[in-house]
């Protein structure tokens, strides 16, 4: 049986809370369909240009742990990337779904 949303975004938030107060979660919005995937919307506070929205992906049917394992990862991963292009960087863009706008 899958979760709800909302025990995605409550996962998420714990998650958020444990790797860095400038994350907030926003939603947690399922896709279209029977699809049991999730999208987790965030912004990282911080940017030169706010707001950077990010957005990760999970299933809903895989158990708890393996959720916050998943959150955990992507939030990971996009806040090496969020601080990277931001450091130092004049002008940085937004950053969506790990994507720098500026490079559009």
């Amino acid at each position: 049986m899958s979760m709800k949303p909302t025990d995605v975004q409550r996962i998420a938030v714990d998650v958020a809370r444990e790797l860095d107060d400038a994350v907030e979660v926003v939603a947690a919005v399922p896709t279209t369909g029977d699809s049991a995937y999730t999208e987790v919307v965030l912004t990282i506070r911080g940017c030169q240009d706010e707001p950077c929205v990010v957005v990760v992906g999970v299933s809903r049917d895989a158990s708890e742990s393996s959720i916050r394992v998943a959150v955990a990862e992507q939030m990971r991963g996009h806040l090496r990337d969020h601080r990277s292009r931001t450091a130092g960087a004049p002008g940085s863009g937004n950053v969506i779904a790990g994507h720098d706008e500026r490079t559009n």
